[in-house]
């Protein structure tokens, strides 16, 4: 038998007869570096850590194993290349992950005058245990993490969701499905969940504002999670956690 493929929010599953499902997602980057036409100044490792980040936490937010990490770097091996994989290794490190798990390839036949980055990430688990089409009518949202880009990203640190905290939340049974908060905002993630679940997303009186902020480089996620087991949450994962609404049928 093929296998068979379909894609849900911004990853590939690919199910594959008598083995453990593929999961595949990808992230880029322009313009952000530190070439004569880039448009936000960064330091290329910094670059790399954020770009890897993106696609890294939404294979590890369905609760995959990650086989390996691409990049594909419009930009010379030395030195800015070089400067990119350090901060990917540096990312993956946090994931438990070595330089083993990566593979590339760089712009050697032309000079780059700005930076370009693509990653792609591959994971597998069994089909069974994914956190997708897991969340129901009755349970809340809650934010871990502050949605943030720009120069904040850098300046804040501790008020992001690490991959850390990520990797715990995702291995909580009671914890339905998590989506990282992209540059559309909270409030879109929201809506999509509860969309894949037959549901409608009703937010906490006052947040409106605070769901359409972009999430940046992923710097926070939603998570479902039923109402009796939310308080216990914060305990065994730590960082900043808000509830921001509650599935309705």
């Amino acid at each position: 038998m093929k296998p068979s493929v379909y894609k849900i929010r911004d990853l590939t599953i690919i199910q594959r007869p008598g083995s453990r499902s593929l999961v595949i997602g990808c992230d880029s980057s322009a313009g952000i570096g530190n070439k004569p036409m880039d448009v936000v100044p960064a330091p290329p490792d910094i670059v790399g850590y954020y770009a890897a980040r993106v696609a890294v936490m939404e294979v590890l937010s369905v609760g995959a194993d990650i086989l390996t990490v691409v990049d594909t770097l419009a930009v010379e091996m030395h030195p800015t290349g070089c400067e990119i994989i350090r901060g990917v290794h540096r990312l993956l490190d946090e994931a438990g992950l070595t330089e083993l798990h990566v593979n590339g390839s760089t712009e050697e036949n032309f000079e780059s005058r700005q930076t370009g980055v693509g990653i792609t990430v591959i994971g597998e688990i069994s089909e069974d245990e994914l956190k997708l089409k897991r969340s129901a009518a009755g349970d809340c949202l809650i934010m871990l993490g502050e949605p943030m880009l720009g120069a904040a990203v850098m300046e804040h640190p501790d008020r992001q969701c690490s991959i850390r905290q990520l990797q715990s939340l995702a291995a909580l049974p009671e914890v339905h499905e998590i989506h990282p908060v992209g540059s559309k905002g909270a409030g879109y993630e929201a809506a999509l969940l509860a969309g894949l679940n037959g549901c409608r997303f009703e937010p906490v009186p006052g947040i409106t504002d605070k769901l359409k902020v972009s999430g940046g480089p992923a710097t926070a996620v939603i998570f479902s999670v039923a109402e009796e087991n939310a308080a216990a949450i914060p305990s065994v994962i730590g960082g900043r956690m808000e509830i921001i609404g509650h599935l309705l049928a």
